[in-house]
């Protein structure tokens, strides 16, 4: 059998949509670094249902990989740990990634398993954008860091019960913008649960903060933990009844002086501080609730 391997030494931008050879491609026994070694930008769009997995083994084969898109697939996990020994966990390619995006991935339950040691994926990830992944109910494991990380997005994920542990929470120290949106189940952003953790979660960079359309929302952490935001300027806070307070303890947001209701509102509601704000919209919806409730009776 004559196997002919086709390589693309200069290619930096890759796009493949709807076809039944993507299979194929990233199984090839014959793939090898040299195919792609220059490779920056993977976008993978409407993958055949039967691709369930996106093998390690591929996405290990582009060690310049800047840039990952997937939409539209069947993946029930993105990266598979249990496919590495110890040494190509640590020797891992990824470490130039800096971009990930996923959306519209119905099966997806987890990016990677909470239990196996985290390769260097996500160390230098500066934007991680999630979109209608109904299933993913962890979003990384309480093990991984984001070290580098300014941009985090996630919307219309309707697994989550909260998004990150406090662990992954403190080592967002670059992070400026997050935006949580119209995710059903979510009570909380950041799970502290039982944990000890020295000192309180500082949020140095971050600018913007967007809640919008969580319904189940009670805080944004309800651990006992202190927070900081030093440059904190924007606050979106809208269709979430059930937040009664921003969080537990102690709230620093010194730059901050309104939280808006959509991104558009000039002058937003301001009552000294994040917390009691928060608190007040709390009481007054509530109030207009069983006033409303009251007239239909």
């Amino acid at each position: 059998m004559l196997i002919i391997q086709v390589t693309f030494p200069i290619l930096e931008e890759l796009r493949l949509k709807q076809t039944d050879t993507v299979k194929g491609t990233w199984h090839s026994q014959v793939l090898s670094i040299e195919c792609f070694r220059k490779l920056k930008v993977l976008e993978l769009i409407c993958i055949p249902e039967e691709s369930t997995v996106l093998p390690y083994c591929f996405i290990q084969s582009l060690p310049n990989l800047e840039k990952l898109v997937l939409s539209d697939a069947s993946f029930y996990q993105i990266f598979q740990s249990e496919e590495l020994s110890d040494e190509e966990r640590h020797a891992s390619a990824l470490t130039r990634l800096n971009e990930l995006r996923l959306s519209k991935l119905p099966e997806l339950t987890h990016l990677w398993e909470e239990g196996f040691q985290p390769i260097p994926i996500f160390y230098n990830l500066r934007i991680l954008e999630v979109l209608e992944c109904g299933k993913l109910k962890t979003l990384v494991p309480s093990l991984v860091s984001f070290e580098n990380l300014t941009n985090l997005e996630v919307s219309k994920c309707h697994g989550f019960i909260n998004l990150i542990a406090c662990s992954t929470a403190k080592s967002l120290v670059l992070l400026e913008r997050m935006s949580i949106t119209d995710c059903e189940i979510i009570e909380e952003i950041i799970a502290c649960g039982g944990d000890e953790m020295e000192g309180g979660i500082v949020f140095t960079r971050l600018k913007y903060l967007q809640l919008s359309c969580l319904p189940s929302l009670a805080s944004f952490c309800l651990g006992d933990h202190n927070f900081e935001f030093p440059i904190l300027r924007k606050v979106i806070v809208r269709g979430c009844p059930k937040m009664k307070i921003f969080c537990q303890a102690d709230l620093s947001a010194p730059k901050l002086k309104q939280v808006q209701m959509t991104e558009e509102e000039e002058k937003g509601r301001w009552e000294g501080d994040l917390k009691t704000t928060i608190k007040q919209l709390f009481e007054e919806m509530n109030v207009g609730h069983s006033e409303a409730t009251e007239v239909t009776n």
